[in-house]
């Protein structure tokens, strides 16, 4: 399998700060000799957990990897969010899911990226575990245009 660096979230709209996870994922794959992946997953997790209150979809998944392509993915990979799998402890998302089954060597995540049973997993876990693991991880902070959030 080869190695892969991930941009992982929802992507919901492949707003600036998505296509800013993007454009990082690409640079540190080049830094590794790897192509630039996305991690995404579908339906969005509110879907599963509170439908009534989940936020209306921005795009179709469809749209969502075309845009996405369009901001420099070389590989999208699309994961099926059950509760099975927010029931897999964060440790084991990274261990299992994201290096041995993923082939992930970096990744890039927002600094609100959450994972794992109870989103217990946090970016700075994430960063801790992945020092063990040999798994390159980069925190974007929020990307800002006249100080809002994009």
């Amino acid at each position: 399998m080869k190695p892969l660096a991930l941009a992982i979230g929802n992507f919901d709209g492949v707003h600036r700060g998505h296509q800013e996870l993007v454009r990082i994922a690409r640079a540190r794959g080049a830094a590794v000799g790897a192509p630039a992946g996305v991690l995404t997953f579908t339906p969005h997790p509110a879907r599963v957990f509170a439908p009534a209150l989940a936020p209306p979809l921005i795009v179709s998944l469809e749209r969502r990897l075309e845009l996405l392509a369009e901001a420099g993915a070389e590989v999208v990979l699309v994961e099926p969010f059950t509760t099975a799998l927010a029931a897999v402890e964060a440790e084991d998302f990274v261990r299992d899911v994201l290096i041995a089954r993923l082939g992930a060597r970096e990744v890039v995540v927002g600094y609100d990226f959450s994972f794992g049973r109870g989103r217990r997993g946090t970016p700075t876990l994430l960063r801790e575990l992945g020092a063990g693991l040999g798994l390159g991880v980069t925190i974007v902070p929020p990307v800002t245009v006249d100080g809002l959030v994009c």
